[in-house]
């Protein structure tokens, strides 16, 4: 769990850095991708680059179809779309960390 709340705080961090910019979401995709594989392998479960690249096709394809849209709706609002930008990509994030750490556990 402390794995995923250090990564979340990442999250936190880049998305309040880089909300005025719109599309920058792929950095947050670059995250979620080196999370996961870091918490396959903290749970000890194999990932071959097979796996691996259908996880970031995935996850960039799930992240661009539910942050993309939400996040560069928000980018006009000044200040408050900014701002829930870092709420939206930080619970994204803690979430998918929870849910992938739950599936390597198995």
């Amino acid at each position: 769990m402390k794995l995923i709340l250090i990564y979340t705080l990442i999250a936190g961090l880049v998305s309040a850095i880089t909300a005025p910019i719109p599309g920058t979401s792929l950095l947050l995709t670059a995250l979620e991708i080196y999370m996961i594989v870091h918490l396959a392998k903290v749970n000890d479960y194999k990932l071959d680059v097979k796996l691996i690249g259908y996880s970031a096709i995935v996850i960039y394809g799930l992240s661009t179809f539910l942050q993309d849209a939400a996040l560069e709706l928000l980018t006009f609002v000044p200040v408050i779309g900014w701002g829930a930008e870092v709420i939206v990509a930080v619970l994204f994030v803690f979430f998918l960390g929870n849910l992938a750490n739950l599936y390597f556990r198995k």
